[in-house]
């Protein structure tokens, strides 16, 4: 490698798919840090000599302040929103470098990017991190000649995989004008682009890959948000508590758990790590929490079951049931309102995206639910559910389809009404009062 080493960090995908959800999606709060710190931030090798990160219109403000510890160039990509696009829009702060390509929606081994770049030092012109599927992963998948690889096939269909391995984020080029010259030469009716440029030049430079049987995790569908709880849980969670806190009788601790500042546990709990529990948070009597994040200032409130599920800042339950669901932040859910994650058949729970029926490849699957929502007193929200911002839902409403932003949802004598929520919905300064009594 001796041209200086730049870090190519793409961030500008447009989150369409990512709805209901506000946050940008690298951005997303976890364990303490955003989604962003443990994808790139805390990854880099320290051959990086700068990064180029490549940001939207619509996110750059929010990436305004990020910082690396060594220079960064920030580009915003105006148009397109593949990996091709990103890439020659960052032209001019890429020639003369090689690279290494960082993929802000991908999380895996942090030591990956490491190893590319040790298996870089043998004389290669570009090395893929591939991992070995088990079943079809809608991704690029690499073919090889032997052990050498010859292309990349982007998406080919189940049965039609040239190889197991499915290439992602961390792939070094040691020049990036050649990249270049090939991502504008290639040609193709598809989204692949930087697939078909890749393969382009295999046929005149040697590659090489990089495996790893652990999966990588990938941030696209709003679902994926409990996929990237439960490996940064598993992976990355260093347990231990903070100051003051506070842990009552008869309260079972087990495995990896970390409990913030100022975290209070009532009687009868049991905790079921890895669990992260965030500074001021209270978890009441009669609580069972297992393989969860939740947030800072939640309360979870008497007899309530949260199993699997990722639950932001600001959130309050009183006697609730909430699996394999996501909550974005100050959502408050009335006594006896369940959020459901099983098919009475027990089979896959689809979801609809972008007017699209989509596999979520999920038997368990509850609401992913925006920041601002309040939901009443037995309320039953179906498995794979989607609430938008800003709304309320009814006492007593059984909810079976996607709730749009802003939509108020009240209970009829042979179903539900929709109309628009008119009420602002805010995190209430009672809550504090509300707090200090408990």
């Amino acid at each position: 490698m001796k041209k200086e080493l730049v870090a190519v960090v793409l961030a500008a995908g447009s989150g369409k798919r990512f709805w209901p959800f506000r946050h940008d999606k690298n951005l997303f709060p976890m364990l303490g840090k955003t989604y962003f710190d443990f994808t790139v931030r805390d990854t880099l090798p320290k051959e990086i000599s700068s990064v180029v990160l490549i940001v939207s219109e619509k996110n750059a403000a929010q990436f305004a302040k990020t910082e690396f510890g060594i220079p960064c160039t920030r580009v915003v990509q105006k148009e397109g929103d593949g990996m091709s696009d990103a890439i020659v829009a960052a032209r001019d702060a890429l020639q003369g470098k090689s690279i290494l390509v960082i993929i802000a929606d991908d999380v895996s081994d942090p030591l990956m990017f490491r190893r590319v770049l040790d298996t870089a030092g043998k004389r290669v012109f570009g090395v893929l991190p591939a991992y070995r599927t088990r079943t079809y992963f809608p991704g690029g998948y690499i073919a090889f000649s032997g052990q050498r690889p010859i292309g990349i096939v982007e998406k080919p269909g189940e049965g039609k995989e040239p190889s197991a391995f499915v290439y992602f984020g961390g792939q070094y080029i040691e020049d990036a004008d050649t990249l270049l010259d090939a991502l504008l030469a290639a040609k193709t009716d598809r989204d692949d682009v930087y697939e078909r440029a890749l393969t382009a030049l295999m046929k005149s430079h040697d590659f090489a890959v990089v495996p790893q049987d652990e999966p990588f995790v990938s941030l696209k569908n709003p679902w994926h948000v409990l996929d990237v709880t439960d490996y940064l849980l598993h992976h990355r969670l260093i347990p231990g508590q903070g100051k003051r806190v506070d842990i009552h009788n008869n309260v079972v601790i087990e495995g990896d758990v970390y409990l913030g500042n100022n975290v209070r546990i009532f009687e009868n709990t049991k905790i079921v790590g890895p669990v992260y529990i965030g500074d001021n948070t209270i978890i009441g009597n009669n609580n069972i929490i297992r393989d969860s994040y939740i947030g800072a200032d939640c309360v979870t409130g008497f007899n309530t079951d949260i199993t699997r599920s990722y639950i932001g800042d600001h959130c309050w339950f009183h006697s609730n049931y909430v699996g394999d669901s996501v909550l974005e932040g100050n959502v408050s859910m009335g006594s006896g309102s369940v959020l459901a994650n099983l098919r009475l058949d027990e089979g896959e729970i689809y979801s609809v995206v972008r007017k699209e029926k989509v596999h979520t490849h999920r038997t368990k699957l509850g609401a992913m639910i925006a920041r601002d929502v309040r939901i009443g007193v037995n309320v039953s929200i179906m498995p794979g559910v989607k609430i938008g911002s800003g709304s309320m839902i009814g006492a007593g409403v059984t909810l079976d389809a996607d709730l749009s932003e802003q939509s108020f949802c009240v209970a009829v004598k042979n179903g539900y009404d929709v109309k628009k929520n008119t009420k602002t919905v805010t995190i209430p300064a009672a809550r504090n009062a509300y707090k200090s009594k408990i």
